[in-house]
């Protein structure tokens, strides 16, 4: 008799669209505190005198994003194939691809300017196209609450957006420019023919892909609320890529670990003891999602099954790494009261939820 299949996640309504809050942005992280309270005061300046072009700050002093906030390049032009060629070539993904390679994606390439503290896209966005950033700097960072979490900084010869391509169709974060900036804007189209030409990309953009799935994850999730970004760049690292094989096994009824995974590809099945008369109960995790196990905590064996579904590939960080992190970074202790107030316990020490990051 087959399981009972219940969804541990969202509907897949939910996945495909999930409801975006307007972002809001404080301070750029990455401007000094001294040159921002001089901004501050010549905005200050222009609104006494009057002027009301400029965004206006909110009652907890956040600025927020209106409709007059630029968004996007501005005055585009088809690429100069010399700057294409020279940005590309410094992209890591792409550096050691020949020149008739990268002409795939300079001949759809559009070249602009982003103005300081103007965004390249927002959260939410439709993603269609991923930008190489060919002079300049931008800020990558979510807005979650009452905080705003600044993901990384990108500078020249570095791709953007490339994320949004692969979850859905839309964008994971904001991008800020910091400074004035030149990117190239390549579309889609452009990307999936040089794909085309070339098998072995896949497995780099597999691994990009997987590398911002873990960075948006610690970056936001409440887990990790208390997380410094030293020890969230430490944990990315410790989480190992692992295949299974359709029915292979991850946790068994009996074991007691630790583990954090998060499904990049496939499915993966969390398997209730049978009840007399009755079949077991299955839970299914989909790509974006997590499974939490919790079991050496409390030293109770684990009741579920959990294994794959199909061919799946998952991030892992095992128990040995993950006691070794909590050893060296108490903050992270806090991930296990946590579990049970934001992920969904589908038994004794076992958690599911959603990684947050949108399209998946």
């Amino acid at each position: 008799m087959s399981p009972e299949m219940v969804f541990a996640g969202r509907s897949v309504e939910d996945r495909v669209a999930i409801p975006l809050q307007q972002p809001v942005t404080s301070r750029p992280s990455l401007i000094p505190g001294d040159v921002w309270n001089s901004y501050l005061q010549e905005m200050a300046q222009l609104m006494r005198e009057g002027d009301g072009d400029e965004a206006e700050p909110s009652e907890d002093g956040m600025e927020v994003i209106t409709a007059e906030t630029e968004i996007g390049l501005s005055a585009t032009t088809a690429a100069d194939p010399e700057v294409a060629l020279f940005a590309l070539q410094k992209v890591a993904m792409f550096e050691d691809l020949d020149n008739a390679t990268l002409d795939i994606l300079i001949k759809g390439a559009r070249q602009g300017e982003v103005s300081a503290g103007e965004y390249l896209f927002v959260e939410g966005d439709d993603a269609e196209s991923f930008f190489v950033i060919a002079d300049g700097a931008f800020e990558v960072l979510r807005r979650r609450e009452d905080r705003e979490v600044a993901l990384r900084h990108m500078g020249t010869g570095e791709a953007i957006g490339l994320f949004g391509l692969f979850s859905g169709q839309v964008r994971a974060a904001c991008a800020r420019a910091i400074g004035d900036a030149v990117v190239l804007e390549i579309p889609v189209s452009s990307l999936s023919a040089m794909l085309d030409a070339n098998p072995e990309l896949h497995e780099r953009m597999h691994r990009f892909y997987q590398e911002r799935l873990l960075e948006g994850f610690l970056g936001s999730s409440k887990l990790f609320s208390d997380v410094d970004s030293i020890a969230r760049a430490r944990l990315i690292g410790r989480f190992a890529e692992k295949h299974l094989e359709a029915n292979e096994t991850l946790v068994r009824p009996g074991e007691v670990s630790n583990l954090l995974a998060v499904i990049i590809a496939g499915r993966v099945l969390l398997e209730q003891p049978s009840k007399a008369g009755k079949a077991p109960k299955a839970f299914e995790l989909l790509p974006g999602q997590f499974v939490a196990v919790t079991s050496a905590f409390t030293g109770a064996p684990s009741r579920m099954r959990v294994y794959a579904g199909e061919p799946t590939d998952i991030a892992l960080i095992g128990h040995k790494e993950l006691s070794e992190l909590l050893r060296d970074y108490p903050a992270l202790r806090a991930m296990t009261s946590r579990l049970p107030t934001i992920a969904r316990t589908l038994d004794r020490d076992i958690y599911c939820g959603h990684t947050g990051v949108p399209g998946l």
